[in-house]
């Protein structure tokens, strides 16, 4: 993949690492007084989430644009088996921060679809591994590009070093929930 392309899915997996976080933390304040939440709209929790949000919404419509009812949380795992090759269901399961139950019926509607497969790992009976098929190839194929033209329309006035930035800022962050 190439250098700005990459980025912009790095910005886009960032935020759902965040909104993630967001989730699984909800109950917990951040104590420090910068946190205000007498200001809704400026608190990073709240900035990132609704940014993840109206990402996803973009995804999704422009995977419907293809005539695909594939989910913009499925096109996670196809891009990650694009990225890294096949790999088993808690490997997946960890790079898109998914609960195992979810990953499972994820993996089962892809599955249907013909987009994954997943067979018995050769090195260890116990475990399955997980493949792109050539239809999840060339769904994941489709996809990205369209990914990539509002991605750019989203950081337009951006640059790439402030993208950078907030790549990183994003990645410390949630590294540190």
């Amino acid at each position: 993949m190439f250098g700005r392309d990459r980025c912009h899915i790095q910005l886009f997996e960032a935020i759902e690492i965040w909104r993630v976080a967001i989730t699984r933390n909800s109950t917990k304040g951040f104590g420090a007084a910068q946190f205000s939440f007498d200001d809704y709209d400026n608190v990073i929790g709240f900035v990132v989430s609704q940014a993840g949000y109206r990402l996803s919404q973009a995804l999704a419509n422009a995977i419907e644009s293809l005539g695909s009812d594939l989910r913009p949380r499925e096109f996670a795992i196809l891009n990650r088996l694009h990225e890294r090759g096949e790999l088993t269901q808690i490997q997946l399961a960890e790079l898109t921060y998914k609960d195992k139950p979810a990953i499972t019926r994820m993996l089962e509607r892809l599955i249907t679809r013909k987009l994954v497969r997943k067979v018995t790992s050769p090195s260890d009976r116990r475990a399955m591994v997980v493949s792109l098929t050539p239809e999840g190839e060339a769904m994941r194929d489709a996809i990205v590009p369209l990914t990539v033209q509002f991605l750019e329309t989203a950081c337009e006035g951006v640059s790439p070093e402030n993208l950078a930035i907030t790549v990183a800022t994003l990645k410390r962050i949630s590294a540190q929930i």
